[in-house]
């Protein structure tokens, strides 16, 4: 299809109303004029149209929002709320940098980038610097993230500094400052790349004519990086560690790991044993050679840092025999502190003998008597910070705002002058930002990417930029997470095509199997396929109840009803009392609460904590879940939520409920279709079969075990419910037959959704784990699935007559009562042969001195 130009009207120029500030540099417009660099841009944009560019972004905004890109506010000292995920805010325009001031910009960071590599091969090393005096000694020792254990670590080259970040803001006369140096492990570089993609996509041919530098030669470099500093290995494997699914850099985490290729883990998923550091997966325990770490240096090692309660025991020790490489080496960020920007002249003059080309802004340590003396005499004019920063947290930062908050800061300061630094407020400049159909200058702040190349530090062509409409702290800005833009620069030349893929120089061994699986991801997997089925019953059984309470007939009337209601109050959506009818009368009727249960999130058997346990599963394996995969399961759990206000009645609950068993079908279809029979299907499909062989029992028994009413009103329930109505009429017309209905469900296992089937393919699985096959004979897990299966093909439905043999002790209960319980006994040995992995205990048998 041709898409017809959209029509130009002078008047909806988006630029024409722009107007900047005045008292602080602009990136866009220079007071008078729009700066040159953006012109192209400009004219661009104009023959795109404001209607058109309308339409393009709103079509961008939901690519965004299905992408699920999502980002935590930092520090356990933040509120509540700040930990909560929001969804991650992007600016349709671009800021633009012509080549030449990003030259300048490169050049200056690799020179800081060069800088504190040396600086901290020196504090790990000789420590000349302490020695002549160039650092004072408090500076380092009184450094909270200092620690003697990470000396002798022997990182590859000596390097301590492979990843390296600057956040960078520009003043009013348009020079650039270094507002702080991150070299624990920068984070941001996966946004930047997802700014990226989505931006190009919204005006690809504005992106091309303009020559933008790509990114992915960056990432390119990233790659030959990692396999430098495992050298000793062909093909490395490489991992990248992260702090877990609730960090706010988790969705960075899964997105690198899924665009370079490495393998996403928790610190759970590794151990040491032997001197090396091992993955726990299926198919045992596998050797790691290079960690590219999220965790701070603090909180890797428990066995070598006191207040560590995480991480991977022994790690520091393995770096040290040189069994596995971290990158950034543990104690790389303490030069990210505050203080340090105190020192950089001098260090830069010391060791590299030059000036610095790209200088930080300009602070002040309290702990020097002079400069503290000019603190206090200006503290009106500065920003006082802590002088050591520990990376995730809420850094605090302080201004004077009042009299009574100034001698409060001085008093603070005072107290223990070398614990804080002061540093001028930079007014930050400002680039448009669309919003409401207009443009508005916002400040900004970028922060710029760097990966030690062959020689020297390589900058990525570009950064993530932040603003905020207010000239806030840079810190408080990164933090809070507010809005995000991309960031351009532009070339004189047609920039060349760069991608990660390339011809391996050997060939590769062949693979079909899936053993190298994270045993953490396995169980999120099977306990993401329980919760997937247990929310598709739960939300039929629902659909089932509400369609009849909307109808003309009272609950009384409607035996199939009254059964249901018990079903729901054994499964815990309801309160237990509506179970028993006596107590149900005297309860409020059941219409006007079931709405509420539904969404109660209180309540762990509800609707709505199904689904928002599904969605943290599937965070927590993103890196495991296909795009389309993840996109069905995010519309699940933006879709199915509570009304914002007033009150829904059971109609509007009925529409949802439609609407969520058609998205949980379509992720069936996905797995069915598009993932490969390997350890990831068989775990997220075992739980789908193990969940819904025990809903399929736990459902009949609760309505063919002694029944009250019309039998054949509740068969047609439990046939609706089991998705096999049509099945049934197509076979048996109108007249509803217990023995054809329990053949249907119970012993056809060419009906999908029979126990027959799901014990059926639940062996199949089985089947396939990866121990089995090993050893001779049939494993416990094997016999436990073997056993059901024949339980139920041997079961005879015809023997089976209503109402007398509908009791308990009789065929059909003892059937569906051994089900249930040998259900969670499979389950349970599968999570401790293959979900858990430690070594056998040792006892201390004999302490000699």
């Amino acid at each position: 299809m041709t898409r017809i130009p959209a029509q130009n009207d002078a008047t909806s120029d988006l630029f024409a109303s722009y107007k900047p500030l005045g008292d602080v540099y602009d990136e866009f417009h220079d007071g008078t004029q729009v700066r040159p660099h953006w012109q192209s841009y400009v004219n661009g944009m104009r023959e795109i149209g404001a209607v058109e560019f309308q339409r393009r972004w709103n079509q961008m905004q939901k690519v965004l929002d299905r992408t699920g890109m999502a980002y935590v506010g930092a520090g356990n000292s933040s509120p509540e709320q700040d930990r909560r995920a929001r969804p991650w805010e992007l600016d349709p325009l671009p800021v633009l940098f012509p080549a030449a001031e990003w030259g300048h910009i490169v050049q200056g960071l690799k020179q800081r980038g060069r800088l504190l590599q040396m600086v901290l091969q020196d504090l790990y090393g000789p420590q000349e610097l302490v020695r002549s005096g160039v650092l004072p000694a408090e500076v380092l020792f009184r450094h909270p993230g200092y620690y003697r254990c990470f000396h002798g670590q022997n990182p590859p080259s000596g390097n301590y500094l492979y990843f390296y970040a600057a956040d960078l803001s520009r003043s009013p006369d348009g020079s650039w400052w270094v507002q702080g140096d991150r070299s624990e492990s920068p984070s941001g570089s996966g946004f930047a790349l997802e700014n990226r993609i989505i931006q190009s996509r919204m005006t690809p041919s504005l992106f091309h004519r303009e020559n933008v530098q790509r990114l992915a030669g960056y990432f390119m470099m990233v790659k030959e990086a990692v396999l430098r500093s495992c050298s000793r290995v062909t093909n490395p494997r490489v991992v990248i560690l992260s702090n877990g699914s609730e960090s706010s850099n988790y969705f960075e985490d899964a997105y690198l790991a899924r665009y370079l290729g490495y393998t996403l883990v928790e610190p759970g998923d590794l151990a040491v044993r032997g001197n090396r550091v091992m993955l726990k997966t299926l198919g045992g325990l596998l050797p790691v050679d290079v960690i590219l770490r999220r965790p701070n240096s603090d909180q890797c090692d428990p066995l070598e840092i006191g207040q560590c309660t995480g991480g991977i025991a022994e790690l520091l020790q393995v770096c040290r025999m040189k069994n596995v490489v971290v990158l950034n080496p543990l104690g790389s960020g303490i030069v990210e502190s505050p203080i340090f920007m105190t020192f950089m002249p001098q260090l830069c003059q010391h060791l590299l003998g030059e000036p610095l080309l790209l200088p930080g802004v300009a602070t002040w340590r309290c702990g020097d008597s002079d400069a503290l003396g000019y603190v206090l005499d200006n503290i009106d004019n500065l920003v006082i910070k802590p002088a050591y920063r520990r990376r995730g947290t809420r850094t605090p930062v302080y201004r004077v705002t009042s009299e009574e908050q100034k001698d409060k800061l001085v008093r603070m300061i005072q107290a223990d002058p070398a614990m804080f630094v002061a540093q001028e407020q930079v007014a930050r400049s400002t680039s448009p930002v669309y919003e409401r159909k207009t443009l508005r200058p916002a400040h900004i702040a970028m922060r710029a990417f760097g990966v030690m190349g062959q020689s020297e530090f390589e900058i990525m062509p570009g950064g993530l930029v932040r603003l905020t409409g207010e000239l806030q702290p840079l810190e408080a800005s990164l933090q809070v997470g507010e809005r995000s833009k991309d960031a351009w620069v532009l070339s004189s030349a047609p920039i060349a095509r760069v991608t990660l893929l390339k011809q391996p120089e050997h060939g590769v061994e062949l693979k079909r199997t899936g053993g190298e699986l994270p045993s953490r991801i396995a169980e999120n997997l099977f306990w993401l396929g329980r919760n997937l089925e247990r929310a598709d019953v739960t939300a039929r059984v629902l659909r089932t109840t509400i369609s009849r309470l909307t109808s003309e007939e009272q609950i009384d009337e409607m035996p199939e009803v009254i059964i249901l209601l018990r079903t729901m109050a054994e499964m815990g959506m309801i309160e237990t009392g509506y179970g028993v009818t006596e107590i149900r009368k005297q309860l409020p009727p059941i219409e006007r609460n079931l709405a509420a249960n539904i969404f109660d999130e209180q309540n762990s058997m509800s609707l709505r904590s199904i689904v928002t346990q599904i969605f943290r599963l599937t965070s927590r394996s993103r890196d495991r879940v296909s795009s389309d995969s993840w996109r069905v399961l995010h519309r699940v759990d933006q879709g199915f939520q509570p009304p914002k206000a007033g009150y829904w009645d059971l109609s509007d609950c009925l529409a949802l409920l439609d609407d969520l068993v058609l998205d949980l079908a379509a992720f069936s279809g996905i797995i069915s279709e598009s993932i490969t029979r390997t350890q990831v299907y068989h775990f997220l499909d075992m739980g789908r079969r193990m969940e819904r062989a025990t809903q399929s029992s736990r459902l009949m028994r609760n309505c063919l075990v002694l029944p009250a009413g019309d039998l054949s009103s509740i068969l047609e329930a439990l046939l609706e419910i089991s998705d096999s109505l049509i099945t049934y009429r197509s076979r048996y017309l109108e007249e509803m037959h217990l023995g054809a209905v329990l053949d249907l469900l119970v012993t056809d296992e060419t009906n999908p959704r029979s126990i027959a089937r799901q014990l059926a393919q639940l062996l199949d699985h089985v089947n396939g784990l990866p121990s089995v096959g090993k050893h001779a004979g049939y494993t416990v897990e094997q016999r436990l699935a073997m056993s059901m299966l024949h339980e139920v093909r041997m079961f005879d439905v015809t023997r089976v007559r209503a109402p007398d043999a509908l009791v308990a002790g009789e065929s059909l209960h003892l059937l569906l009562q051994e089900i249930e319980s040998l259900l969670p006994k499979l389950s349970d040995i599968v999570t401790q042969r293959y979900l858990v992995h430690s070594m056998p205990q040792s006892h201390l048998v004999e302490i000699r001195p």
